[in-house]
């Protein structure tokens, strides 16, 4: 495909900014072991046994690389499962592309750029830029229909399909999830209940929480040396969604309008400067990338503290801080209502993009059959969990649960990545599901590990949470905004980078008592505006009143929203339903 020289410059414009924006949020069937094979039937479904049939040649596919890949298992691009994909999938040869996940939307900027993408781009980043330059194969009706593992998955859940259209026409490929937690908030128990304060409720609350923690001796050493709450990327960001204020765009849906939310990062900004300008957070967060803090948060010296890694298995921080602080007690809360509203923290699972096919592959069919393979609920269940007995066990109950931890350690863990795009929910199966067996406090739950059962009702709680129908993702939903006219993508990209450095510099900001949240948002309004920002805002706007019913919105996602369901032998490790508080309110 030629592209012309705007066309280029709006491409590698926009792709770099999402290089600087983009936030992401993270993923591990029963099938025939390793070493057997997988041939296609007669409906494009697959099944076990027999030789290689039909075989759609070679393909390349994007996988990360997290740096947790043991040098005995091989490399990102060469081990156990990268052998298993290719003895059993329909092709002579899956050649994979490993991209470093700390610097992943830069390096599929570079790669598309020199016209070296893979076959099929399996990814947790921002898709849109690369719809919005061409680089993205629409996938059509008739295309869909020979992906029919992929396709049956649409039909039962029909949002992954409105997810992925970008004005009107299909471009991404998108799974199903039930709704669990991602960024979320805790706080120490036994802190509160040493100075006879609760869990708060509005965010006055919240503030003096903050403050106790840091004034008042809550550890009850007797040295002043605790701060109230952490301060990083994940914590600015799960207060933001407090106000309603989602990243990396930056809209709301009010009175059927879309528009900009300066007046949330504004209070945003005046509150989180409350807590910064009191002295209620390290006064280094200002260097501190990521979670930094972390240290701090273990060593018994943070109160609340927001992260992003609570809420994903195969971590091993929850254990970290009872192992420095056995008595230490952990609980979470709902985010505490605001003037607009009530929200959670980024959410994880409901529908969600993890990919496209490069609109410049030589082998289309081999891009889709590559999809509806990884779709069928055998091979998305293998690779999610292993071969039965080996790295999980399924229980009766449904349950995947770890045989060997350390075993996974090694030879597992590292691989979640080959399957980005799945049939996570088995849709289709010829089995019965029970699709919140696996939910991950029922894991935690069913171990052998009581840190482990803590960790499972605290878990627990969190699902509670972010499942609450009275509350909103103000994120997600703007995953699915339309594709800008070049002109306006340039602006855009011009505009995003801008406003996002005026952004970025609200640390220093934050830290200048002197200078106010209406200050700063006044110079973060003009760098927006002067760039054009506002024909952006106009096209999107327009687009939504267009729309109409087939827009996609927070609403859609609230309609996913389902009561987490703990199994009943995991009730029997869990405290809470001992004490009969499985649900929030």
């Amino acid at each position: 495909m030629k592209k012309t020289t705007i066309q280029r410059m709006a491409m590698v414009m926009a792709l770099t900014v999402t290089a600087g924006m983009t936030f992401t949020g993270c993923a591990g069937g029963t099938k025939q072991a390793a070493g057997t094979t997988v041939q296609e039937n007669q409906e494009g479904q697959t099944e076990a046994g027999g030789q290689k049939e039909g075989s759609y040649g070679k393909i390349s596919v994007m996988t990360y690389d997290r740096g947790t890949i043991n040098s005995s298992e091989g490399t990102m691009t060469d081990n156990r499962w990268t052998k298993w994909i290719n003895e059993n999938a329909p092709f002579d040869e899956v050649t994979f592309v490993a991209v470093p996940k700390a610097e992943a939307p830069q390096t599929m900027s570079n790669l598309f750029s020199a016209g070296e993408g893979p076959d099929v781009v399996a990814t947790y980043e921002d898709t849109l830029p690369f719809v919005n330059n061409g680089m993205a194969l629409e996938i059509t009706d008739e295309m869909l229909d020979k992906m029919p593992n992929y396709k049956r998955m649409l039909e039962e859940y029909p949002i992954i399909d409105k997810l992925c259209k970008v004005n009107g026409k299909r471009y991404r490929i998108g799974k199903m999830a039930n709704v669990l937690p991602n960024h979320t908030i805790v706080i120490r128990k036994d802190w509160l209940d040493n100075l006879g304060l609760s869990i708060p409720e509005t965010p006055e609350e919240l503030l003096e929480i903050c403050r106790a923690f840091t004034e008042d001796d809550p550890d009850g050493n007797g040295k002043d040396d605790t701060w109230g709450i952490s301060m990083t990327t994940d914590t600015q960001r799960i207060l933001a969604h407090m106000w309603g204020f989602p990243s990396p765009e930056k809209y709301t849906m009010k009175d059927g309008e879309l528009t900009y939310v300066w007046d949330r990062m504004e209070s945003w900004l005046e509150y989180t400067k409350k807590i910064i300008d009191n002295g209620y957070v390290n006064p280094d967060f200002l260097t501190m990338k990521g979670d930094d803090d972390r240290a701090d948060f273990l060593n018994g010296k943070i109160g609340i503290y927001g992260n992003g890694r609570f809420s994903q298995v195969n971590t091993s921080i929850y254990k970290d801080f009872k192992a420095s602080n056995p008595d230490g007690q952990l609980d979470t809360f709902p985010l505490p209502e605001t003037e607009y509203g009530t929200y959670i923290g980024y959410m994880n699972g409901g529908p969600n993009i993890v990919g496209f096919i490069n609109a410049e592959t030589k082998n289309v069919d081999g891009a889709l059959a590559y999809i509806n393979w990884l779709c069928d609920p055998e091979v998305s269940e293998y690779l999610m969990y292993g071969e039965d007995g080996v790295y999980y066990t399924k229980d009766s109950e449904g349950t995947h649960v770890v045989v060997d931890a350390a075993k996974n350690e090694v030879e597992f863990n590292y691989a979640s990545d080959y399957s980005i795009i799945k049939n996570e929910l088995f849709t289709g199966s010829e089995n019965p599901v029970n699709i919140h067996a696996d939910d991950y406090y029922n894991q935690y739950l069913k171990s052998d590990d009581p840190v482990m059962h803590e960790f499972g009702d605290l878990y627990y709680k969190m699902a509670l949470i972010v499942n609450d129908t009275q509350a909103i993702e103000p994120r997600k939903w703007q995953q699915a905004l339309p594709v800008l006219p070049t002109e306006l993508n340039i602006i855009k990209a011009t505009a995003d980078p801008q406003t996002n450095e005026k952004l970025d510099s609200l640390k220093a900001g934050l830290a200048n008592k002197d200078l106010s949240a209406h200050e700063i948002m006044e110079n973060v309004k003009k760098a927006w505006y002067d760039a054009g920002g506002q024909k952006v805002e106009d096209y999107y706007r327009q687009y939504y009143k267009d729309a109409g019913a087939d827009a996609l919105l927070a609403e859609d996602y609230d309609a996913l929203k389902d009561q987490p369901v703990m199994t009943e032998n995991a009730r029997k490790n869990s405290q809470m339903a001992k004490e009969g508080k499985l649900s929030l309110r």
